[in-house]
């Protein structure tokens, strides 16, 4: 280490157990790094005191299945913006006091042990005993180190842990928290209580937590956020009071199957921007006054009890929305839904079907009015066997069929009038290939 010069340790330097462990003791007269990764290192228990790196910001934990701790004085390295800590299977906690004001980054991943990120006693007993003290009550009473992450805390990201119930059993978020990720954490019950009136979280992303009961309240509040993902949390049933927050917010809602009912006050949300909901059958209502007439984007299951309602209310008043995806229709014959008198608004410009297995015809009527469509996707309908005798719109400049065999024989045979229908289309692609063109071509 001593021929190593100071180019090559300035901005990163890596530690695995080939290398033993005198480097991780010398590492401390290094108070320019930078960059610290550490992994691999299977006998790894605790750290030695690493506060001497005064200009370390980013550390890297990973892999070390014997750690039972995060190193002791990091709370004193004041340019420590990133933490990631992965595959520790014998860290159960993080515990209060470890972590530097200037953090803005923590992201935990695959330390299935964890159980809370803090118990708040360890800070005042020696680390002996106090394993055994946590093995023994970690259970009984925990903390979250939540409460106790500075204010320049920006994202925090958790994900693959086994054992973790609960972030804040006092209801505490970091105030400046600007992004939250949390993914496969079946028995966490609880984010907080509440988000604070005066946080500002950009993004919400919450996977694969079967547990989780409810989202925080005051989840109105949050003036900057741009997009919240719910993906497969089925133990959520409502929405926080006071609904979503009224801003260019893109909402996606999958596989939350007792999810009762939707956000209150939708129809409010003038600034609302594009919304995605499937697989949630325990919806009973569409909102009364329907949904806000800003919005640009919908992706929607057609076999959901809200389909219905939404498509006779009248999807033509949002005048604003220039994509629709309707997936699994399970009884439509016709698209748009003849029978319902179903009709569009002019400006889409993006269309996308897919899964309607009886669907037979494309309604012409409807379709001509869509002067500015431009992209046409049409995917596992097998029944649907021909385009509309007058055509399809002038605007179109892709059409794009996937998994609808009679339409696809019906586009490459050598008929003049069915290519007179799709010849002013620029681009047309039937199951990954171009009409025209021999060469398959994944898109």
């Amino acid at each position: 280490m001593k021929n190593m010069g100071r180019e090559a340790l300035m901005n990163m330097w890596q530690l695995n157990e080939s290398l033993g462990m005198q480097p991780l003791q010398e590492i401390q007269s290094i108070t320019f790094l930078r960059e610290l990764c550490i992994e691999n290192c299977s006998n790894l228990v605790s750290f030695p005191e690493i506060c001497l790196l005064s200009n370390l910001s980013k550390l890297e934990i990973k892999n070390c299945n014997a750690l039972m701790s995060l190193p002791v004085g990091m709370e004193h390295n004041t340019h420590l913006e990133s933490v990631k800590i992965e595959g520790c299977d014998s860290l159960t906690f993080i515990v209060r006091g470890k972590l530097p004001p200037s953090l803005k980054r923590l992201q935990v991943r695959y330390c299935y042990r964890l159980v809370c990120l803090l118990d708040d006693r360890e800070e005042s007993i020696t680390s002996s005993s106090m394993l055994e003290l946590h093995k023994q009550n970690i259970n009984s009473r925990s903390t979250s180190l939540l409460e106790n992450i500075h204010s320049t805390t920006a994202q925090l990201s958790l994900a693959y842990h086994q054992a973790l119930t609960m972030l804040s059993s006092s209801g505490l978020l970091p105030k400046t928290l600007c992004s939250l990720f949390i993914t496969d954490v079946p028995k966490l019950e609880s984010i907080a209580e509440r988000f604070h009136n005066d946080m500002s979280p950009e993004y919400i992303w919450i996977t694969d937590c079967d547990n989780l009961k409810s989202l925080p309240e005051g989840l109105h509040n949050l003036s900057r956020l741009q997009e919240i993902r719910l993906w497969n949390c089925p133990s959520i049933v409502y929405f926080p009071e006071g609904g979503l927050p009224n801003t260019s917010l893109n909402v996606s809602i999958i596989n939350c199957r007792k999810l009762k009912a939707l956000s209150n006050h939708m129809h409010s949300l003038n600034s609302f921007q594009q919304f995605e909901i499937k697989q949630c059958p325990s919806i009973k209502s569409f909102p009364e006054e329907g949904f806000p007439i800003n919005l640009t984007a919908i992706e929607i299951e057609g076999g959901l009890n809200i389909y219905k309602p939404l498509v006779e209310w009248g999807l033509h008043n949002l005048t604003s929305l220039t994509y629709l995806k309707i997936f699994a229709c399970p009884d439509a014959e016709s698209f748009p839904q003849q029978d319902m008198g179903m009709m569009l608004p002019h400006s889409l410009t993006h269309i996308c079907i897919e899964r309607f297995p009886k669907l037979k015809y494309l309604w012409f009527q409807a379709l001509q009015t869509l002067t500015s469509l431009e992209i046409l996707r049409i995917t596992g309908c097998p029944n649907l066997t021909f385009f509309p005798e007058y055509g399809l719109p002038s605007s179109l400049l892709r059409l794009q069929i996937r998994d609808c065999p009679l339409l696809e024989k019906q586009c490459r045979r050598d008929d003049g009038k069915v290519r007179s229908i799709i010849s002013h289309i620029p681009c047309v692609e039937t199951d990954f290939k171009f009409i025209g063109d021999d060469t398959e071509e994944d898109k």
